[in-house]
């Protein structure tokens, strides 16, 4: 499928005659790419299969971890460690070198978690940011694989990794569902889908010296379905996971185009050399589209 430019800016995105193309199906429900710049392949989660996926050009598609907790969102801290939102304990995870798996958050004033579902790790000091919404929990909230619990602190945060995995810092609760996240080049930012049908919005935040985020902004309205997991690549522009594609606003909101996918998509990451292939999970398959912009994301 063809990049579909709705901006002249568009053209500084995509390399002439690219195409969305897919490179490996037959998952579940497909959630949280991160490149792995080490191996040159793409880590992402097949959630009712439980399972940690890995593809690369050279191996193809392989199983990297079958018994995953039904994870869902995939990043790496500074250090190259895997970091890993986990459904069915509710938690925040570190996947060490050696093997050992470390709880980076579990728990908030008394009360479990409600379900993790997106991480992103601030580049500058390597601070981890992840997203608390009840999907894995609440059916009527859009669950998907976890377990029927209730939510227990009574709302949904957006939060930051503390020593404590008990007492993570409250960055916001302002967003009602907040699900996929990232941060604008310069770190000021952070951009935080609201992943509700009855908002379906992607808000800009403020952050402030104490790393709570402040001033939610709407930033981009959905036309199609609801926001999910965000990049943003080098020059600020945001790339959006909606139910038909991959939305690409400049850094003002603009929309520039549209990377269009037969699925709906539900999250994306840059790879490849120079990082310039975007990857983009949706529901059974994982796609990939040559751009002409390059990927913030690091390591």
């Amino acid at each position: 499928m063809k990049p579909q430019s709705m901006h002249p800016d568009f053209s500084a995105v995509v390399q002439p005659n690219s195409e969305v193309r897919r490179v490996a199906t037959g998952m579940a429900f497909t959630e949280g790419p991160v490149w792995i710049e080490t191996e040159q392949c793409v880590f992402f989660t097949d959630i009712p299969n439980n399972a940690i996926m890995r593809w690369s050009e050279h191996d193809g598609l392989s199983i990297y971890n079958a018994n995953s907790h039904f994870a869902i969102g995939l990043y790496l801290d500074l250090e190259g460690r895997l970091i890993v939102c986990e459904h069915t304990t509710r938690r925040l995870t570190r996947y060490e070198h050696d093997g050992r798996i470390t709880v980076l958050a579990s728990g908030y004033r008394g009360h479990v978690l409600n379900s993790t579902n997106d991480v992103v790790v601030r580049a500058s000091d390597g601070r981890i940011f992840f997203t608390d919404p009840p999907f894995g929990v609440r059916q009527e909230d859009g669950q998907l694989y976890g377990y029927q619990q209730a939510m227990e602190y009574g709302a949904c945060g957006v939060f930051c990794v503390t020593e404590d995995p008990n007492a993570p810092q409250l960055v916001t609760d302002a967003i009602y569902r907040p699900n996929g996240l990232c941060f604008s080049p310069d770190e000021r930012t952070l951009y935080i889908s609201d992943s509700s049908e009855r908002y379906h919005r992607v808000y800009a935040l403020r952050m402030q010296p104490d790393d709570t985020a402040v001033d939610p902004q709407v930033f981009f309205v959905m036309p199609a379905g609801v926001p999910d997991g965000m990049r943003v690549d080098t020059e600020g522009r945001l790339y959006i996971a909606g139910l038909d594609g991959v939305y690409v606003c400049a850094p003002d909101g603009v929309l520039l185009g549209k990377l269009p996918c037969p699925e709906m998509v539900t999250n994306c990451c840059f790879g490849g050399p120079g990082r310039h292939t975007l990857f983009m999970t949706a529901v059974s398959s994982l796609y990939a589209v040559d751009l002409a912009s390059t990927g913030l994301q690091k390591p």
